[in-house]
């Protein structure tokens, strides 16, 4: 008698894009290195970057149906690891941050994601998928201050998805 292991697929599916999405925002950031002309002739950064901060809402996540990847990634021009804070928790040795489904179905459903100091690049996603019941919200990517990214979330029908892709430098 054989035994059949069944295939979670929808999980199989949000891991291979969460990965990817990780990777490709890694690939993009990494790309990014300091060009000679960036030094001023004291050796200092010109322009020295921006700082960002992303500010992400999400009202009706269900972690056992629906699909939830936030990812930020940067550089600074001295190569930190520790360039994030999310709610104001700086993220030691994490050049890339992330939220998923999970984050969103306790008691907070706000996210601030922000630079430490300023970086030379951002790259930024979301991806919301609704499985189970409507899903609302926001997404606001400000650069210096001044909101540069304001995106409204109203999934309300099944499979509706939210899917959206920033870079900066």
């Amino acid at each position: 008698m054989r035994i059949m292991k069944k295939i979670n697929l929808h999980g199989t599916f949000r891991n291979a894009v969460a990965f990817l999405m990780t990777a490709l925002l890694l690939g993009f950031v990494s790309s990014c290195s300091k060009d000679d002309d960036d030094v001023d002739a004291g050796g200092g950064v010109v322009g020295g970057g921006a700082n960002y901060k992303i500010t992400v809402t999400l009202n009706g996540v269900n972690s056992t149906d629906d699909y939830v990847s936030v990812v930020a990634s940067g550089s600074d021009h001295q190569n930190s690891t520790s360039i994030w804070k999310i709610n104001g928790t700086i993220q030691n040795g994490q050049t890339a941050v992330g939220l998923n489904d999970n984050s969103f179905t306790g008691s907070t459903k706000t996210y601030i994601i922000e630079t430490n100091s300023p970086i030379a690049g951002l790259a930024a996603s979301i991806q919301v998928i609704n499985y189970n019941s409507s899903i609302t919200g926001t997404y606001k990517i400000e650069k210096n201050g001044t909101a540069v990214v304001n995106e409204t979330i109203n999934l309300t029908t099944n499979g509706a998805d939210f899917t959206k892709q920033y870079s900066f430098n």
